[in-house]
């Protein structure tokens, strides 16, 4: 009985979620109703409120769970690390385990990161980005006069330039793996921008 309860519980909240992006991408994160997703949803309102405060509340809940799930990836990834499997040209397993997570949202993220989304979203994304890689930058290499380029500007181009790229993943509709998404970061972090491009150097 629990369980069979627990899996109606499961399917009822994807609906719901479900209508909610339905919503967000249609009109945006803005003046978003309980009615509004019931409604989409074919869910009564108490129902609703059995999970959720109101609109707002589970938008809210979504984001935070998202964002918690991801991160708990990124504290295990080591620069270190990725460096060797990124020399033997071989997919990084803690790199491609975020990945994964970042596909299996991606209904939610596609819309949440997309023109209708959420900014603050996006902006906080992105700062949780910069902070770890200023973190693990740190402990990589700590002295700045070592670093050929200041600390501030590689950290403003690696967290752009990854987060850019799992954007257009999300918007080319997950067509390739979290392992091919890998390999390409990898490549591109490991050889740079200019060596990928597969010309030759010029003097």
């Amino acid at each position: 009985m629990t369980e069979r309860l627990d899996r109606r519980q499961a399917r009822t909240k994807q609906l719901l979620r479900r209508a909610l992006l339905d919503i967000i991408a249609e009109k945006g994160v803005d003046g978003i109703t309980v009615t509004d997703i019931t409604n989409r949803a074919d869910v009564n309102r108490g129902t609703f409120y059995l999970h959720y405060q109101d609109a707002p509340d589970m938008l809210n809940q979504i984001m935070s769970d998202i964002t918690a799930s991801l991160l708990s990836k990124m504290q295990h990834m080591d620069p270190a690390e990725m460096r060797q499997y990124a020399r033997n040209d071989a997919p990084y397993p803690k790199l491609v385990d975020l990945l994964t997570e970042f596909a299996r949202n991606a209904d939610f993220l596609k819309v949440i990161l997309g023109p209708t989304g959420d900014p603050a979203f996006t902006a906080r994304i992105l700062t949780e980005f910069t902070t770890r890689i200023t973190s693990r930058l740190a402990d990589w290499q700590p002295i700045d006069e070592n670093m050929l380029v200041p600390r501030d500007y590689l950290i403003a181009y690696i967290s752009s330039a990854n987060f850019g790229v799992l954007k257009h993943w999300l918007n080319t509709d997950i067509k390739l793996s979290p392992e091919e998404v890998t390999l390409i970061l990898m490549r591109i972090s490991n050889l740079g921008p200019m060596t990928t491009t597969g010309t030759p150097h010029t003097k």
